[in-house]
Order: structure tokens, then sequence, then C-alpha cells
């Protein structure tokens, strides 16, 4: 290409950076600007960039051979391999010059650096003398294979050979991932190509390499694979000439790695009608290096690649508009410019959120979870937003039914003895009562209906959903041999005085048995198995006579009344005298019961 100015290339729009089934890669979403590397390149070959310690390497024709045709086929066959210096910004602040420890008179590059272990992945000719193979074979014959260098004196020096280098085939062009274990590369072997040069892994385990191991079809075709690279975001890049969709002689392509699926054109954005190759990436994602044969300085030159993103990241919290508190699990959801979700993300444990926002005049965010109010929310210009989510209401629906039929108790009526409420939100619809519920709030409620021994329900509002919560109360026919345990019914330790919470449990049986007139009563008491049972027996009988002298004390007949204490001789459970017991299955044992004894004599 000729000197070209800055080329302004965008890739199709498609989602933001939300969890999506495609894997987003650095290509989507983003626009490209790509400029000659004019500083470094020269009128030769100068190809496959690699960042190596903050510098750029990449591996060009010696200038000696510059303008002499008599050494042309020298000049195609032999490279060495140079470095220059990179800003801030990832542009070349330095000339080229020659790397320590390389430049000896014989094919070096490309290469691969891995950060992890130090070591410099390195093609070179199985030759130290160009000049002498040139006289005895042709260029063809030079073969190609890969070694490991380390850096001694700030100079690299060969440390290991590759196992499986083999004289009568390339083996060339590595690519080392992160982790310094898996190496790709390109080579000619015989009986498992698919084509003219395919590419290959080697894994090293306990510091031994493995054979190497074809691609397969995914990646390889009948033509070139060649100059693998890795890319961030776990991809693996290489050049072909083999597959469909090129745009002409090798193109640059890239596939998930390890597991390749679908292999990818980045389209005419990076790839010309010519020979495109050997791209690398910064780990920033925003910088970029490749080769390529377009109209330029030389034959091959370099070239970087800007890479901007179209979406700007945009950092969030989610709190709870009463509290302050930070909401954890609420679900974002960014819309498009029709209202349409486009993509989706959690806030975490702190509330936060991190989505990328396409440079729009209409982006917006709706923001949900359980128990509050949904929240739409516009974020152009933004790059930081806090949502504060309202609560809803807490809303508790009481059913009363029959507990023997089951059927729906119209006229029943609700009274709340605790508990913090809205006293106005108390609604009634046939056997169902509706109320809004205070925060956090323990609650008894007391439900009756004449003909009806009533009910005394504990309820916690403590951790409700926000929203409707239904409790469905059972209550009993008031008919002769019917027993009924009153609820709530305490007395103090070794005492038989009636408390005044007790009082309130003794009214609604009074209400029970005024609207009953008909019908006589046993109140039988009970204690659990500590003390003697001569005490118990006293203890019960004695407060069976106090609930019975309050009972006539409000008008209720003693001749409609019998008192009896029962001790400890029913227990409800297994808690007798020896057995170890939890203080809440001692308290089952203290109860009240009542018995519906008949008509009145």
């Amino acid at each position: 290409m000729k000197k070209i100015g800055f080329l302004l290339l965008m890739i199709t729009l498609m989602t933001s950076g939300f969890t999506q089934n495609k894997v987003r890669s650095v290509f989507d979403d983003a626009e490209f600007v790509i400029e000659p590397m004019n500083l470094i390149n020269t009128i030769g070959s100068d190809i496959s960039p690699a960042l190596v310690q903050g510098k750029l390497y990449f591996s060009a024709v010696p200038e000696i051979y510059f303008n002499k045709k008599a050494l042309e086929r020298k000049n195609k066959a032999f490279y060495d391999t140079y470095s220059a210096s990179l800003d801030e910004i990832g542009n070349i602040s330095s000339e080229r010059e020659m790397v320590p420890g390389l430049g000896n008179k014989y094919h070096q590059g490309p290469v691969s650096y891995c950060t992890t272990t130090g070591e410099l992945f390195v093609t070179i000719s199985n030759t130290i003398n160009p000049d002498t193979i040139h006289k005895m074979f042709s260029a063809e014959n030079i073969r190609l294979r890969l070694v490991i260098m380390k850096k001694t004196n700030n100079e690299w020096v060969l440390t290991e050979e590759l196992p499986f280098n083999n004289k009568k085939f390339h083996f060339a062009h590595p690519a080392i991932s992160q982790t310094g274990d898996t190496l790709i590369f390109s080579s000619d072997m015989e009986g498992n190509n698919y084509g003219k040069s395919d590419l290959y892994m080697s894994v090293r385990t306990k510091r031994k390499w493995s054979d190497p191991v074809n691609l397969g079809n995914v990646v390889n075709t009948s033509g070139n694979e060649m100059f693998p690279t890795f890319l961030p975001g776990g991809l693996l890049s290489f050049a072909s000439d083999g597959r469909q969709g090129t745009y002409g002689g090798l193109d640059i392509w890239y596939t998930n790695f390890p597991n390749p699926t679908t292999v990818i054109n980045p389209g005419d954005k990076i790839n010309s009608t010519l020979d495109d190759f050997g791209l690398i990436i910064s780990a920033n994602r925003k910088t970029g290096y490749f080769a390529s044969n377009r109209s330029g300085k030389g034959s091959d030159d370099l070239f970087m690649l800007q890479i901007n993103s179209l979406y700007e990241t945009l950092n969030g919290r989610v709190v709870d508009d009463r509290t302050g508190l930070p909401i954890a699990g609420s679900v974002i959801q960014l819309l498009d410019c029709n209202g349409k979700s486009i993509g989706q993300t959690e806030s975490d444990s702190q509330g936060n959120f991190q989505v990328k926002v396409l440079h729009a005049n209409c982006a917006t965010l709706e923001v949900s979870k359980t128990g509050y109010q949904n929240t739409r929310k516009s974020v152009v210009g933004s790059n930081y937003i806090e949502i504060r989510l309202k609560q809803l209401d807490t809303f508790l629906t009481i059913k009363v039914v029959d507990k023997d039929t089951g059927e729906d108790l119209a006229d029943s009526k609700l009274e709340v003895t605790k508990g913090e409420f809205d006293p106005s939100s108390l609604t009634k619809a046939e056997s169902a009562f509706r109320l809004k519920l205070g925060k956090e709030s323990d609650y008894i409620f007391n439900v009756s209906k004449a003909g009806y021994f009533p009910a005394s329900v504990n309820y916690s509002g403590k951790d409700k959903t926000p929203g409707e919560n239904a409790l469905v109360v059972t209550i009993e026919r008031v008919v002769a041999g019917k027993q009924f345990v009153l609820e709530n019914l305490y007395y103090d330790v070794n005492k038989y005085n009636i408390r005044p919470d007790a009082e309130v449990v003794l009214d609604r049986l009074v209400q029970v048995l005024t609207e009953n007139p008909e019908i006589r009563i046993e109140l039988g008491s009970h204690t659990d198995c500590r003390a003697s049972s001569n005490y118990n027996n006293t203890l019960s009988q004695n407060r069976s006579n106090s609930a019975v002298a309050y009972l006539i004390k409000k008008g209720i007949s003693a001749k409609r009344l019998v008192a009896k204490g029962y001790g400890e001789t029913q227990l409800v459970n297994t808690c007798a005298d020896g057995v170890d017991c939890t203080e809440a299955e001692h308290q089952a044992n203290r109860r009240t019961v009542i018995k519906i004894l008949g008509a009145t004599k």
C-alpha cells in the first residue's frame, strides 16, 4: 500500500460486553486505525512482530542484502531478529537494532516470548553458513527448526533444541502460551498433514515436550497455515491461504483455543487482497501489530493496529433506597434505542456491577430485584451510576378454614394483639384478611368465629419477601368431645396466678362460652416432668382453679366449668423423668387444654 494516512475501519456493531452465547473477542465492537511503521520498515522484508520485555521484536532481511540482485535469493531466505522501543501508547520510539545474541548470519525468526518462564522460542535454520549452503543447494533445501533461548548478561543464549526437530522438514513460527506449557507451530511434516503446511501443538509436562499433534481440519486446510499467535481472550490467530472467504493471498484468521470450533476472518477491516499475517495484540487490547505485503515501503512491511472500543465501561452500584445498603443479585439489563434488551449482568455481593455501554444517546439500564420496584435509568455520558431501588410493601393474606372440612369460613374475625402494622391496610374479603406488615416485626394473630373455638397464631414478619405472603389458620367447631389447647396461656415459674397476657387468652374463652351458652367445659392444666409428681399435681390443679375463678369473675356460671390438674401424667412427648430435653420440648408439655363436655346440666 502506498503511504497511507489513518485508515478508519469499523467492525459491525453487535452487542455490549454482557454475558452472551457468542464468545466476545477483541475484534468485536471496535474500530481500527492502521498505519505503517515507517520508522523501522525498510525496502526489504520486515515481518513477524512479537512483544518481548516491553520491546517490539521482528524479523527482517539484513541491510547488507539491499539492492544487490546477486543476493536476491538470500534476501528471501534469511532473516535476522531486530528490536525497537515502544512508548506508553505502543508507538515505535526508537530506530531498530539487532537483538543481542541473535544476528549470527543464519536465518532467525519469527520468535515468541513467554513472560512466565523468560524463554524466547526462535525459528532458526539448520545451517550456520548460508553462503556455503547456497553454493551447494537451492534455497528450498534450507530447513527450519525451533529452539529455546534465555537471556544471560543481556544476551540471548540457546539453551534447548525442541526434540521433534527433523532435518527433513520445516518446524517454524512458534507461538508459546502464557503459561509456557503449550507450543503451537507450523510444519510440513509428512504423514498427517492436511495441506502444504499445518499447525501443530506440543505440550510440555515435567520439562518434556510431547510429540506434535496436528490441530485438525477445523484449523488446517489443503493450503498453508502459518504464523500462529496467541491473542487476548483465549484466541489463537494464524495466517492461511487455503480457506474459503479469503480476501486474497494469506489472510489473518482466529478461533477459540484450546477448543477451536469456528474459524473467523475479521474481514477487510484488517485483511487486504494481498498477504496479511503474524498478528499480535497487546495485553491491554489497545494496540496490535502485523505484517503485510500490501503497497508500502518494502516487499513486506510492519503495520500498527490501533484498537478503539466502541463501548465505554460503566461502573455502577445498586442500593436500597431506604437503607442505602447494597443489593446483591439485582439484574441489570442494557436496553437498545428501541427498549429491547441486548444483554444483562448481575450486581455482586457489594451491589457493584460493570457493563460496557455503546457510545450512543439512548443507552438505558433497567434494574430489577425481587421485592423491589423495577427502575430504568439513562446512562448517557456517565462513567459511574448509583441506582436506588425502592422496596415493595410486604402484605400478608390470612385465610381462615375449618380444620375438619377445609371449608373457607366467612364471617370470621381477626385481632392483632402483637406486632407493628398499618391498621388502615387491614381489609377482608369473605374468609381472607389482608394487611400490610411492618418491617422486621413479630405478630400474634387471634382468629375467631361464632360456633368455633378461637385460634392464636404466632407469625414472624422477619425476612419475608416484599409483595404477597400467605398464612392459613385452621379453627375447630365447638362440639362435645373436642379438645383445644389454649395457645399463649402462660404462668410464671412455680406460680398459678393469672398474668395480664393470660387474661387476653381467657377473655377469648369467655367470648366462646358466651356465644355457646349450652356447653360445659373442663379446663385441664398440665406440667412438664420436672419437680416431684405431687408438686406438679398440686401446681396444675391450682392453675386450673385460677383459670376457672377468672372465668367466673367474668360472668361465666360455675356450673359450666370444671377445673382439673393433671400434673405430668399426660406428657405429649418423651420428656419424662431422666430424659434430656430442650426447653422447647418441656414447654410443649406445659399447657392448658379445654375439653367440651356437652350440654349444661
